[in-house]
This record gives C-alpha cells, structure tokens and sequence, in this order.
C-alpha cells in the first residue's frame, strides 16, 4: 500500500522567525529603474562619449517604474542628492 503522507512545506519551528529574516535581509536584489529614449538608433549609440547627454522621452516630474529582480514594486520621481541622480520612491504596488 502507498505511503498517503503528503509533502507540505511547514514553518521551521527550532528557530524564531527573526533569524530567518535576518538571513533574508542579507540576500541581493536587483534594482531597476527606466527612463524612456524615443527614437534611439545604433548611429546614437556609436556617437556617444563622456559628456554626451540622452534626451529621455519621460516628462520631468513623470513617474518611473522602479522595479525589484524584473517585478514592479513601485513607481518614484527622479531627484538629484548631493551630485547623484537618485529615484525617490512615491508609490508601493
């Protein structure tokens, strides 16, 4: 006769579910974040050098997709800190 048991994934009950996010914490992520070029051709991109600017076809202020490993999490505004651009976060999926 077969054995019936069923195999489902439980909690592990040894450790105290901040350890296991503290391993979590500790894991790399991929983020991501896209400004659209309209009308962007190879001829472009071969005339590129240090200091050449790339028109986006976002508006300023518009909001950018920010996303986590290839999934969408939120959407943020493009800002400028210190003499980095930087995206600050304005709405989380």
């Amino acid at each position: 006769m077969a054995d019936k048991t069923t195999s489902k994934l439980e909690p592990d009950t040894e450790r105290p579910p901040n350890d296991l996010w503290k391993q979590l914490m500790m894991l790399p992520c991929r983020v991501r974040v896209e400004a659209p070029i309209a009308s962007f051709t190879v001829a472009d991109l071969l005339g590129l050098c240090p200091g050449s600017l790339v028109r986006s076809s976002q508006k300023a202020g518009s909001r950018a997709s920010v996303q986590v490993n290839g999934q969408v999490i939120g959407w943020g505004d493009f800002d400028v800190v210190d003499d980095a651009l930087a995206i600050r976060l304005t709405e989380l999926v």
